[in-house]
């Protein structure tokens, strides 16, 4: 077995691994628009940080492409300095083992070496978004993996190359024809109202302080995300008198039928209220008139919103680990 940089005649095969051993670890199945748009097409594919592994067939074709692997980078990512990010690996059945994982996963992080990290990573601050299916589903889609699936080999084969695990992320679930509203929320919401607070749809001519307040979760996929859906798409937000205290959504169905949901936070100044279980039912509710057939998030295991998100209905479909191994 051999190791070498991706070249774009390998796509062909590293789309078969996708469809093959991608599958098998639950993500997505693609066409192959979809494979070159969301893999080997993406803004920050970068072929400094993408290798095969080839094995010898014995025929006249010389090697074949039985492996694949691939991070990205930038210094405008998250610790974008220090880290590289590992994005796939995909082996075919034949030399799935420990000993080929091994071999792509130092070139990768060889190749991060190379441009000065000191750290790779498995989190979602990955901007290579792969989609994967959730168990015990009807190929109900979530869009975006936040580590590396702990049912998966690869978890194993990558605790014994030295990766650790930082946090773990459980991935919930719920079919909207199922959500349940929990028993007392018309008294929490009157509860609210009486203390000046509501859940309304964000007015930028009405609201203020939305861009400062999620500003202050120090978030900053949000900080990124949620005032530009704000002006752009539905958004929830809790409200006292005026100013913003909390936000949820936006609000929105994929194309694959899930409701989109970003996150749900509440500024600590406004905390006791009931406000997340308010935004987050409303929310449901909103996403299921949209036209959404189905929610999936992810919390941290330790995560008080997990209380909220069961109430509604919700359950844990998988766990996935965050990961970091220092490149010493």
């Amino acid at each position: 077995m051999q190791i070498e940089n991706y070249r774009e005649e390998d796509a062909g095969r590293v789309y078969e691994l996708w469809n093959s051993s991608g599958v098998k670890q639950g993500y997505a199945a693609f066409d192959y628009s979809e494979f070159e748009k969301t893999l080997v097409g993406h803004p920050y594919f970068q072929k400094a940080h993408a290798f095969v592994l080839k094995t010898d067939t014995g025929a006249d074709s010389g090697k074949e492409v039985c492996g694949f692997v691939c991070g990205c980078e930038g210094e405008n990512l998250p610790f974008g300095r220090e880290r590289g990010y590992f994005t796939c690996l995909l082996l075919e059945e034949a030399c799935d083992n420990q000993e080929a994982t091994e071999l792509l996963l130092a070139a990768l992080e060889d190749s991060f070496r190379k441009t000065g990290k000191t750290c790779v990573a498995s989190t979602c601050f990955n901007p290579m978004k792969l989609p994967w299916y959730v168990p015990g589903t009807e190929k109900h889609q979530h869009n975006n993996a936040p580590g590396i699936a702990t049912d998966t080999p690869l978890y194993e084969r990558m605790k014994a190359f030295g990766y650790q695990d930082r946090n773990s992320e459980c991935a919930m679930y719920l079919d909207l024809e199922q959500l349940r509203v929990p028993e007392g929320i018309e008294e929490l919401k009157e509860k609210a109202l009486s203390e000046g607070y509501s859940v309304e749809w964000y007015d930028k001519e009405k609201h203020f302080q939305l861009r400062e307040m999620v500003e202050a979760t120090g978030n900053s996929m949000w900080i990124e995300e949620i005032p530009y859906a704000a002006e752009q798409i539905n958004m929830l937000v809790a409200v006292k008198e005026h100013q913003v205290a909390g936000f949820t959504g936006p609000v929105y169905p994929e194309k694959t039928g899930r409701g989109y949901f970003a996150g749900i936070a509440v500024s600590p100044l406004h905390e006791r209220h009931g406000l997340g279980t308010l935004l987050f039912i409303r929310l449901c509710e909103e996403e299921k008139k949209a036209g959404a057939r189905y929610m999936s998030l992810f919390t941290g295991v330790d995560n008080h919103a997990q209380k909220i998100y069961r109430e509604a209905g919700f359950t844990v479909k998988r766990v996935f680990s965050v990961m970091l191994k220092e490149l010493v």
